[in-house]
């Protein structure tokens, strides 16, 4: 089999096609996309942004119109082009790498970047006498720079297409250290505020005849308010809901390029729709949309071996506790952990989609799911009831996982005793040894530490939820929580070998209850009925091919753990 070049990590097409690296052609958006003169697309990190862009770049500049065919010539939009193809000179900008460390230097940083990427705009297109190029870029802020720079460009005859990837990169690193210098950033005297008010100017006057914006969240652009209030929000809108990451079509497609054993695809296929599928950023698109750098990075590490990663998660974005912790402190810390904490309880929870956010409200419980779902954090799973809200889920194994292992930082810091986690990560190794004591002791320890006021609203699910988090530590297993099997019903907790292992050790399923203290005269009639529903459960055919499978009913009165071992 021919090898593969994925572009895993490469955002410029150029370079993409003449390399030969696949390419899963997007420019069929193109068309409709030209007719939105002003407009901005949000999608969570690892969509395919940056690329997107860059083929907007070399499509529509007018210096790169000999290059057309060798870049276009294959794909959709080099076959059906259109009249603006290669008509405008390019500013482009590139705000994902402004350090954000101290607040003293972001607005200069800012202004230095908008600063060096002007200064490649006149160098590109060779504009402008020496004097005229430093009077540009010798003003002290990013608004000013702009300003200059357009009243210059009056007299040239074409006019510019502005691209803007990752606009709100550094505004969303300052919004989850502070609400507050966030507002001041973005407010009627904000430094980012008057570098997009310059272009909403230079639109008027047809200087700036478009622009595309690119980002994760509409919170920035919407602190504007009536200061850039021409650009229209894209990203819900079912026409481009496919426009970047990729299709399940795509996804098979690509795979069947380097799979070697096309009996083992379906299977295959589920794994990737399990870890990286799930985002829907329309109401009422039926399709989920795969995060396209994961899919990238797994096809790229099987395909030699046509094994699967050692991590399915790739570790260049592996999640950090503190910058989750952050993103929970918005505003009012205890109120998102409730939000997390119904998320992973209900697996679903409702509210109202947020499209432009109030600046003048409170940042509340509404605002934070929203903020979440921009993330990628939360997607839409289906209207509310009667068409009234949305219904938000997590999208897939990979983010769940993340608030798995957060809230069991979080329950960690809640005890009154504290594992390392390294120990606990030794626990979670012995399950697979077949060692399942030190897990349940974990358990029941936790269980105890917690105070009587927790076991006052105390039931199966906070035990489940107990169990889920400290068993995704350690990247041991792949836990899943109310599988339902073939003969109907939904299985508690299930621990299998993560998406391929081809070591062999112990996989778990295990029955929860609890009982009140008061009700403890019901334990045999529970017990009974938690092994009747094992029993059941172990019929199930995927449970059946697993060899190595124990089954436990577990039984919590109060804080204190019963367990008995079903024997098939």
């Amino acid at each position: 089999m021919q090898k593969v070049y994925f572009p895993y990590g490469i955002s410029n097409i150029e370079q993409l096609i003449t390399q030969k690296y696949v390419f899963v052609d997007k420019t069929n958006f193109l068309p409709e996309l030209e007719y939105e003169k002003f407009s901005y697309f949000l999608r969570p990190r690892k969509f395919g942004k940056s690329l997107f862009l860059s083929v907007l770049e070399y499509y529509y500049d007018v210096s790169q119109k000999d290059k057309f065919e060798a870049i276009f010539g294959n794909t959709y939009i080099g076959k059906n082009p259109t009249p603006l193809a290669n008509s405008f000179r390019i500013l482009k900008f590139d705000f994902s790498g402004i350090d954000t460390r101290t607040l003293e230097d972001i607005e200069e940083n800012f202004t230095n970047s908008v600063k060096a990427q002007v200064e490649g705009f006149l160098d590109v297109y060779g504009l402008f006498s020496l004097s005229e190029r430093e009077r540009i870029l010798t003003q002290k802020n990013a608004g000013d720079n702009l300003k200059q720079l357009f009243q210059k460009y009056r007299t040239e005859k074409l006019a510019i297409y502005i691209l803007i990837d990752e606009y709100d990169h550094f505004t969303n690193e300052i919004l989850t250290r502070s609400l507050k210098e966030f507002r001041d950033a973005v407010a009627k005297n904000g430094y980012v505020r008057k570098f997009y008010e310059n272009i909403k100017i230079a639109t008027q006057s047809g200087i700036v005849d478009r622009f595309f914006i690119t980002g994760v969240s509409p919170m920035t652009l919407d602190g504007f308010t009536s200061g850039f209030n021409i650009a229209t929000q894209l990203s819900h809108h079912y026409l481009f809901h496919n426009m970047m990451g990729f299709t399940h079509e795509e996804v098979a497609a690509l795979l069947e390029l380097v799979l070697v054993d096309k009996d083992n695809k379906e299977k295959v296929m589920q794994d990737l729709r399990d870890w990286y599928n799930g985002y829907q950023f329309s109401l009422g698109v039926e399709e989920k949309i795969y995060n396209a750098n994961m899919v990238l990075y797994f096809l790229k590490d099987f395909q030699p071996f046509q094994k699967y990663p050692r991590q399915m998660l790739d570790g260049n974005i592996h999640p950090d506790y503190g910058k989750l912790k952050a993103m929970f402190e918005v505003a009012n810390y205890q109120n998102n952990l409730e939000v997390l904490q119904e998320i992973l309880e209900k697996g679903e929870l409702t509210d109202d989609p947020i499209y432009q956010f109030n600046f003048e409200s409170p940042f509340g419980r509404t605002e934070f799911v929203n903020f979440l779902y921009y993330l990628g954090n939360l997607t839409f799973k289906s209207e509310g009831a009667h068409g009234v809200g949305a219904i938000y889920q997590i999208p897939n194994y990979v983010i769940a996982e993340l608030y798995w292992k957060y809230y069991a930082h979080i329950l960690q810091n809640r005890l009154d005793f504290a594992f390392e986690e390294v120990n606990i990560k030794q626990i979670i190794y012995a399950l697979l040894d077949s060692n399942e004591k030190p897990f349940l002791e974990l358990i029941e320890q936790s269980l105890k530490a917690l105070s009587n006021r927790d076991f006052q609203r105390f039931d199966e699910k906070h035990i489940k939820m107990l169990i889920i988090a400290y068993a995704t530590m350690g990247n041991a297993f792949y836990v899943l929580s109310e599988r339902e099997t073939q003969q109907g019903g939904y299985t508690d907790i299930e621990l299998w070998k993560r998406p391929g292992n081809t070591k062999t050790h112990t996989e778990y399923i295990f029955e929860v209850k609890y009982i009140k203290k008061e009700e403890e005269n019901t334990f045999e009639a529970v017990k009974e009925k938690a092994l009747t529903q094992l029993k059941g459960y172990l019929q199930d055919k995927v449970l059946l091919e697993k060899p190595l499978l124990r089954a436990f009913v577990l039984i919590f009165v109060k804080d204190s753990l019963f367990v008995e071992e079903l024997i098939a």
